[in-house]
């Protein structure tokens, strides 16, 4: 069967939390796929699938393993994003916290849900031994082009470096509580990939794509040999870049409310160029404008969600060299001696700066190095950087 071809409509239906695995027991990396953390996106599961039983079919001797887990089995059967409340905004350092300590509370649907995945994610690492690499497969809701979206650490860049595909940096700075940031905080490598569409065909077809891509990269299939599969999932991805392969960083989000009564104006597809003031869209106080120019970025074309938009714009290549020459010389600890720096209630990786003191390009300078800005107190921004940014634990 071709990638993407459509074998019946029911092919996306979930029994289990577990899609499958794969193992032929050669030493190396276990290669993670999220499938359908939110409900109405279920092409990665239809994806997973495919790959999996090709693998199975040709007997594929892969090196590790191969595992699918299902996110949202609940949303996935109503074909919805959500039940109660968003799978993939619920992995908060205090949640996390609490599901440790055996203090959290079970109120809704998605609660289950997540502690389901997670005995299954604490399963697979606690057998782990080699390396892990995790990739969130989801789709949008509006057009786009295939993209990777990454926590910013030179760890996840060097992966996503290798698929011919955009990548956007500093989700972590606007949208808390992601899975793949749950995930790097444990200190494993982890992409979201966005294949399209929703209910674009092709969106399956690109999902195959990236784990077939993922399997050659992360080392579970052979470098050194010719593989038919991996060769042409890299040319279905590569034929998708309308511009090339660029890197971009998110500037602004627009949050929104159900209560707002947000209506994304028609036609906007991801990645497409805007102008400062152009419209967007409107709600029951008006015209919402954009605030700077530069390109847009998951415009909001479906019932539920609390982003309505973001804008993102382009890294040139020249910073992204300093950048990753300025993490690996480690001269982040060096900043607190810098006038209106400091360390943060003593804590480790997290810097607090007054804007009385630093007053330019703050956050372009502090994000060179791996900071994001997490929250503003005063006149104080609040900047942490990832742990394991440049090794692992």
């Amino acid at each position: 069967m071709k990638i993407g071809q459509v074998k019946n409509r029911n092919s996306h239906k979930v029994d289990s939390r577990v899609l499958g695995n794969y193992s032929k027991g050669i030493a190396g990396p276990l290669l993670v796929c999220f499938c359908g953390i939110h409900g109405n996106e279920p092409s990665g599961v239809v994806a997973f699938k495919r790959v999996l039983q090709t693998l199975k079919n040709d007997e594929y001797p892969i090196h590790g393993r191969l595992v699918g887990l299902a996110g949202n089995l609940s949303a996935l059967k109503a074909h919805q994003r959500f039940i109660d409340k968003d799978m993939n905004r619920i992995w908060t350092h205090k949640r996390m916290q609490e599901i440790e300590f055996g203090t959290v509370e079970i109120e809704c649907s998605e609660d289950n849900e997540q502690l389901e995945l997670l005995e299954e994610l604490n399963q697979l690492l606690t057998e782990l031994n080699n390396e892990p690499f995790f990739i969130d497969l989801h789709t949008t809701s509006s057009e786009s082009q295939p993209y990777i979206s990454i926590n910013d650490t030179l760890r996840n860049r060097r992966l996503a470096m290798n698929f011919p595909l955009p990548i956007v940096l500093g989700l972590e700075e606007f949208l808390e509580g992601t899975i793949l940031s749950y995930i790097n905080e444990l200190g494993h490598v982890a992409l979201g990939f966005e294949a399209g569409q929703h209910d674009n065909p092709a969106s399956i077809t690109n999902h195959e794509a990236i784990i077939w891509l993922s399997l050659h990269n992360c080392g579970c299939l052979h470098h050194d040999l010719p593989e038919p599969m991996v060769e042409h999932s890299y040319g279905v991805l590569a034929k998708t870049i309308v511009e090339g392969k660029k890197v971009f960083e998110l500037r602004h989000r627009h949050p929104i409310e159900s209560a707002d009564q947000f209506k994304m104006k028609p036609g906007y597809v991801n990645f497409q160029q805007i102008k400062k003031n152009e419209q967007l869209a409107k709600d029951q106080d008006g015209v919402i404008k954009a605030k700077e120019s530069g390109r847009i970025f998951m415009p909001l074309y479906q019932s539920q969600g609390d982003d309505g938009f973001f804008i993102v714009r382009n890294i040139k290549k020249f910073w992204l060299t300093i950048s990753a020459i300025l993490r690996v010389t480690q001269f982040h600890r060096f900043l607190h001696l810098l006038p209106g720096v400091g360390k943060y209630n003593q804590l480790n990786h997290t810097l607090a700066v007054n804007t009385f003191w630093a007053r330019w390009y703050v956050v372009d300078f502090f994000h060179l190095m791996g900071f994001r800005k997490k929250q503003i107190i005063g006149k104080r921004m609040i900047f942490t950087k990832r742990e394991y940014d440049i090794r692992r634990p």
